[in-house]
């Protein structure tokens, strides 16, 4: 018993001594930690870019040579292929390692860093027991009060608190933003509790378990709490509802959300609420996400009407000669945004766009006409249009991926821009989803609403189940890059997939025609393809 309990007892002493020195300030008095997060995250201090020299003699400056591409913004390191980048947060550096931890010098161990030490190793490439380190990692050319200005940013990485852990549990928010139909926020929120209800029962073999000693348990998981933020009026009000939720009960992490109002569809103030705050906010139903891949903690299944509009925009690039006309509604932001990213797309290559609002006089016979119309206006722009035979494009998504809201007049000469999976592919996935449901007592009502919202859930599960023990935003999402496309639920998408700072996971689509089958009415042109 001993032997086993002197390692603990070391390792108990080593994280009182580095707590007492981090709350001390012992390594950076008086330094900016302000400084420290431009050097890791921007590369650069105040106005100075700073240099980094790669193996090779290859030097980057600023951004190129920020901490954060290697370390990630958690300080806790990643790996890409057999590429490893080991934590270098205040717990990780200031700490030393045994022999047989750690990934420096095969495992072989090294004493903990101080300033003068990681000043060293930054500059010369060694660590603190004069082994060099691995060749990836740069040499920068930092003084003192820099490394000081870095180690004050590493501790209040390592000290950051995570809002929304109370005790064993994890408050969760959902949101229902602006009029959403009570059919639509009932059929989410059930899915949502239901998740969050099997969570807190835990592993079935664990929940039946019987305990017979304290040292054959598992320790019990955390708990979910989900909480339902409904957000009133113009959205220009969101941001302060937002707040005052949040304050009343802050949240580790957003599941799915909603919003009403098809006509000023603008998830904007939410997404701009969890960058603000370093919320994770996971897979909201939108057809229209923000522009997001400058984001950090916004994760969209879809680009929604702007993928859209690229599958679109790859097809017209090769009809040479073609007049372009597109037709929306006034008011309809999501239509809005999809004809933008469609009309810009097309300008790069030459090619012309000219726009109409519904119930403009018709287009001239030979242009190609794309509709960002919803199914009450497709009938309105048909019985417009009655001796047109020009092709048009519609929009899956402005269409709730109903096929059967074309006319059957539109359909042969109609080409349908899909960023879902084709429904005769999804037989296994619906199969999971409609069981999954009814093991808990859920009718199969709204298969996209209720697979986007159990594509969110299954999402933090995921993520959670891998960093339980350095719970915080920034590797929650480093985590779920890593996951989501070995083991996350792809819901009705064709594939998800988050590369490193990516934030929309589903990248492809299908340009679809309808087919002669009643059985299978959607016909896609070629394989699923990114614009």
């Amino acid at each position: 018993m001993r032997r086993r309990a002197a390692p603990r007892l070391w390792r108990k002493a080593l994280a009182i001594a580095l707590a007492q020195a981090l709350a001390n300030g012992a390594f950076a008095q008086g330094a900016s930690a302000e400084i420290g997060r431009q050097i890791y995250l921007e590369g650069r201090a105040g106005t100075e870019a700073i240099t980094a020299r790669r193996a090779g003699g290859l030097e980057t400056q600023g951004n190129a040579a920020a901490c954060v591409h290697c370390h990630r913004r958690s300080a806790l390191g990643g790996a890409e292929g057999r590429t490893y980048a080991p934590p270098i947060d205040a717990r990780a550096l200031f700490t030393p390692k045994m022999p047989g931890t750690g990934a420096a010098a095969a495992g072989l161990g090294r004493d903990a860093y101080g300033e003068s030490t990681l000043q060293h190793a930054l500059s010369a490439g060694l660590d603190p027991s004069g082994r060099p380190l691995d060749y990836l990692m740069p040499r920068y050319a930092l003084d003192a009060a820099q490394v000081s200005s870095l180690i004050a940013y590493l501790q209040s990485v390592s000290q950051r608190p995570t809002p929304g852990i109370s005790d064993r549990s994890v408050h969760l928010a959902t949101v229902m933003a602006g009029d959403v139909s009570p059919a639509a926020r009932r059929i989410a929120e059930q899915t949502l509790q239901a998740c969050v209800a099997e969570h807190n029962a835990g592993p079935q073999p664990e929940a039946r378990r019987k305990r017979l000693a304290q040292s054959m348990g598992r320790a019990a998981p955390m708990t979910w709490q989900l909480h339902v933020w409904n957000l009133q009026g113009p959205p220009t009000t969101w941001d302060a509802q937002l707040r005052e939720h949040a304050r009343q009960q802050p949240v580790f992490a957003m599941l799915g959300g909603l919003l009403g109002a098809p006509l000023n569809n603008d998830w904007s103030a939410v997404h701009a609420f969890c960058e603000r705050e370093a919320l994770p906010c996971l897979y909201p139903q939108l057809q229209m996400p923000p522009t997001a891949e400058d984001g950090v903690y916004s994760v969209y299944a879809s680009g929604g009407v702007r993928l859209e509009a690229g599958l679109i925009a790859q097809h017209v690039q090769g009809l040479a000669g073609q007049r372009v006309v597109q037709w929306l509604r006034s008011g309809d932001t999501a239509a809005r945004a999809g004809a933008d990213a469609l009309r810009d797309a097309l300008q790069r290559q030459g090619i012309g766009v000219e726009e109409r609002l519904l119930g403009s006089a018709p287009a001239a016979a030979q242009a190609l006409q794309v509709l960002w119309l919803r199914s009450g206006d497709l009938a309105k722009f048909q019985a417009a249009e009655a001796a047109s035979d020009s092709r048009v494009y519609l929009s899956a998504s402005l269409l709730a991926f109903q096929a059967e809201a074309v006319p059957l007049a539109m359909r042969p000469r109609a080409l349908m821009a899909y960023a879902h999976e084709l429904p005769q592919y999804l037989g296994a996935r619906r199969a999971q989803l409609q069981s999954w449901l009814a093991n808990r007592g859920l009718a199969f009502e709204d298969e996209a609403l209720q697979a986007d919202a159990y594509m969110a859930c299954n999402a933090l599960q995921l993520a959670m189940s891998e960093s339980d023990a350095h719970l915080g935003a920034d590797f929650l999402l480093e985590r779920l890059e890593a996951l989501t496309e070995r083991r996350g639920f792809a819901g009705l998408y064709p594939r998800l997939s988050l590369g490193v700072g990516q934030r929309v996971a589903s990248k492809t689509g299908y340009l679809v025609r309808f087919a002669s089958s009643d059985a299978e009415p959607l016909e896609a042109l070629g394989d699923a393809f990114a614009p």
